[in-house]
C-alpha cells in the first residue's frame, strides 16, 4: 500500500512539474531548455526579504545575479535545491548576487524550506506575484539570470544545466 501511495505521489509531482514546465515554455523570451534570447534590461527589485532585510537590485549593477523562483511547495524546486546550493557555493565568493522570489507560498513555509535544505541565499515575498510578472516566470522553478549591467541573458527552466557555464562566461567578461 505504501507504494502505490509513494508512486501516486511521485506521479503527481512529474504531472505537476510537467504542468509548470509547459505553461513556462508558452512564455515569450522563454526557452524551457536553457537558451540565449537578445539580452533585455531587467526590470527593477525592491523589495523586503524574508529575513527581515531589503534587497534592491539596482544595489547588484557591477555583479552578476541569479534570480531563483521557487516555492516550498513545489517538488522541483526542492529536487533542484542541492544543485543551486553547490553553484551558490561556488560562485557567490566571486561576486555573484543570488536572491530568491518566493511565489505562492507563505512565509513561515519559505523559512522552514531554506532551513531544512541549506538555502545559501536571501528570499523576497512575492505574493502578489508582481516580480513574477514583470520576469514573465509563470510557475518555479526558474532561475533568471542578469549580467553586470542589468540585463536578463539567460532563462533556465526546472534545472541547473547551463548556469556555470552562464556564470563563468559573465566572470571572464
Amino acid at each position: 500500500m505504501r507504494r502505490a501511495v509513494v508512486r501516486g505521489a511521485f506521479a503527481v509531482a512529474c504531472v505537476g512539474m510537467a504542468a509548470s514546465m509547459s505553461g513556462c515554455s508558452l512564455q515569450q523570451d522563454v526557452n524551457p531548455a536553457g537558451g540565449h534570447a537578445a539580452p533585455t534590461q531587467a526590470p527593477p527589485i525592491a523589495a523586503s526579504t524574508l529575513s527581515g532585510g531589503k534587497f534592491d537590485l539596482a544595489s547588484a549593477r557591477g555583479h552578476p545575479v541569479v534570480i531563483d523562483f521557487w516555492g516550498s511547495w513545489c517538488a522541483p524546486c526542492r529536487a533542484e535545491q542541492h544543485d543551486i546550493n553547490s553553484v551558490v557555493s561556488t560562485y557567490q565568493p566571486r561576486g555573484v548576487v543570488f536572491i530568491g522570489v518566493l511565489l505562492r507560498d507563505t512565509p513561515a513555509s519559505a523559512r522552514a524550506y531554506e532551513h531544512d535544505l541549506g538555502v545559501a541565499y536571501t528570499s523576497i515575498d512575492d505574493s502578489d506575484e508582481r516580480i513574477a510578472a514583470d520576469y514573465n516566470v509563470a510557475a518555479p522553478p526558474a532561475l533568471v539570470v542578469v549580467d553586470q549591467s542589468g540585463r536578463i541573458i539567460d532563462r533556465l527552466l526546472g534545472t541547473v544545466v547551463g548556469l556555470r557555464d552562464d556564470l563563468d562566461r559573465l566572470l571572464k567578461s
